[in-house]
This record gives structure tokens, C-alpha cells and sequence, in this order.
């Protein structure tokens, strides 16, 4: 690990030269009349954005004309889109697509460019009056008005290093570009120390919340073959195990993995060879597994995820 300290310095530095240029005012950020939240984070992920970015949603959309803007991390595609309910992974990102199927009545759009896809998308869509950024904490050519730092309770950013030695984007003094910190993935009994500094912006823990496994096809069963491609499984294997599921499998793919046909076949041939067993699978895979496996004679389901969070403010806007 310190073999790989002076290279996490030299990466280190270059992103803290940058965040100083737009700090200076060298680089220039835009500034868009509505409200924009950005949720992000300073590590390179799995601190659970995208139930958060639906967290936002549900709480807003009875009060505002949303669009949530992305990147659309792994999309095949390039430059601006709109995504649609029927869409692939492959064309817009998992995670777009999962909000978009969620809440079919806002607006979802990818973009590499932030700036220009929140331009064009404002200029189509003059009645937005609220927009949520997804995975932007680091994209700092948009001004946003609320800048929500989420960091994992298992491995909060203070404890972290800087890529390769660590997980994080940025030197740790990033977060003081947070106007407030969500500590995610908390268990139910909260022994977290955090260090007094931090505690001078608002903190808030949240919590993840299961829900009912939703069937795809074929029967429910616990008796379970899991598929997951996610930054750490880790929660999801221990409610699970609370929930006295059995896994009898457990194919465990890096975040965001695009699936090969040697993949599902594999996938398939196990499912064939335990035909008493279910599928289960997370919400967000669910996105690039469904081309492949939604027609199939087999045992089935999803699991939805949300967040639960802990004495939140009556309105996140508001100072």
C-alpha cells in the first residue's frame, strides 16, 4: 500500500490544482435559474447515490417539475438523450434507466456535458423548475444551490486515501465544498465517530431499506442463485441472510458489469440445474439483465432498494 502513496499524491494534487482553478475563478462554473441538488460523493462509489437520487424525488414531485440529469455511466452512446421508460442500459446507463422505469412522469436525461444537457434540456423543458444531478460532486462546471456529500458508514471518507492507495476522487478537504454530508448504509445502533470538523456542516444517517422481492417470472422461493453487480453486496448478502434466505450461489460481478453471453450462460445452466431455486437479483441489474433473461422458463425476481433517512430537514433547500 505505500508503494502506492506517492502515485496517490501526484493524482491528488492535479484534482486539488483544479477544484483551486475553479475556486479562483480561473475555470468558470454556470449558473441556471432553477435549484439544482447534486448528490455525489468523493470516493469511486457504492455509497448508494441512486436510491438518494429517488429519495430526492419522492420527496419533490409533488411540489416541482423535475429532471434528474447523469452522466449515464456505461451507456454505449454518446452526447445528449432523453431517456425513456423502454429503453436499454446499454443506451442510457442502468441507473437513469432504473429511475426513469420508477418515476415515468419526470424527466430523465444523459449527458456527458452537463452544462449543454441541462441548456438544451431546460430550453425543451421551460416548466422544470427543479433539477437533481446525479454523481456531480467532482463536475463542478455547474453551480449547483445544494451540494450533498453521501459517504458509507463501513468506510467514511476520513478514513479513506486517495486512488490507487484508496477509494476516493479527491483529497479528503473536498468535503468542505458539501453544504451537507449524508453518512449512508448505517446500521440500526450508530457508533460513528465523527471527526468534530465535519460536524460543523449538517449530518445526517441513512439507512437502506428492502423491499418485497418482485417477481419476473416463475415462483418465489428463498432458495436463492444471486446475481450482483454492484460496488459491495455486502448489505444486500446480510439482510438477506436476516431474512433466513438461502444462497446456494452467488455470482458476484464488479459495478455496473456488462454482461457476456458466456455470463448468462453460465448464469442460465445453474438456474437449470436447481430448478427449486429463484434468481434474485438487485433492481439495478435488473436493468442489463432483463434483455437476457426476462423471457426465460426460469425462477425470477428483483429486489427494490430505497433509503429510510434520520431526522431529515423539512425541506433540503431551505439553510
Amino acid at each position: 500500500m505505500k508503494l502506492l502513496y506517492p502515485f496517490a499524491l501526484i493524482y491528488g494534487l492535479i484534482i486539488w490544482v483544479r477544484n483551486k482553478l475553479f475556486d479562483w475563478g480561473f475555470l468558470k462554473q454556470t449558473k441556471f435559474e432553477v435549484p439544482i441538488i447534486c448528490i455525489g460523493n468523493l470516493s469511486m462509489g457504492g455509497t448508494g447515490k441512486t436510491p438518494h437520487i429517488e429519495y430526492f424525488i419522492s420527496k419533490y414531485k409533488t411540489t416541482h417539475k423535475i429532471a434528474v440529469v447523469s452522466r449515464g455511466y456505461g451507456r454505449k452512446t454518446k452526447g445528449f438523450r432523453y431517456v425513456s421508460s423502454n429503453d436499454f442500459s446499454e443506451n442510457v446507463g442502468d441507473e437513469p434507466l432504473q429511475i426513469k422505469k420508477k418515476f415515468d412522469e419526470i424527466i430523465v436525461a444523459v449527458g456527458e456535458n452537463r452544462v449543454k444537457a441541462m441548456q438544451q434540456l431546460l430550453n425543451e423543458n421551460p416548466a422544470v423548475n427543479l433539477i437533481l444531478l446525479d454523481d456531480a460532486f467532482q463536475h463542478r462546471y455547474v453551480k449547483r444551490s445544494l451540494n450533498i456529500l453521501l459517504t458509507e458508514y463501513a468506510n467514511p471518507f476520513w478514513k479513506d486515501l486517495v486512488v490507487p492507495a484508496g477509494r476516493l476522487r479527491e483529497f479528503r478537504c473536498g468535503w468542505k465544498r458539501a453544504d451537507k454530508i449524508i453518512i449512508t448504509k448505517c446500521p440500526e445502533t450508530i457508533d460513528l465517530k465523527i471527526p468534530q470538523s465535519i460536524n460543523s456542516k449538517p449530518v445526517y444517517f441513512s439507512r437502506i431499506a428492502y423491499q418485497n422481492p418482485i417477481i419476473i417470472n416463475g415462483n418465489f422461493s428463498k432458495k436463492i442463485i444471486l446475481i450482483t453487480g454492484v460496488a459491495n453486496p455486502s448489505p444486500l448478502l446480510e439482510y438477506l441472510k436476516a431474512e433466513d434466505f438461502e444462497l446456494i450461489n452467488h455470482f458476484n460481478f464488479s459495478d455496473h458489469h456488462n454482461f457476456s453471453g458466456f455470463d448468462i450462460s453460465t448464469i442460465l445452466s445453474k438456474a437449470n440445474s436447481e430448478k427449486d431455486a429463484m434468481l434474485l437479483t438487485t433492481e439495478k441489474d435488473w436493468m442489463r439483465l432483463k434483455p437476457f433473461l426476462e423471457n426465460k422458463d426460469i425462477n425470477l425476481a428483483y429486489i427494490p432498494i430505497g433509503v429510510g433517512i434520520e431526522n431529515p430537514p423539512n425541506d433540503w433547500l431551505k439553510n
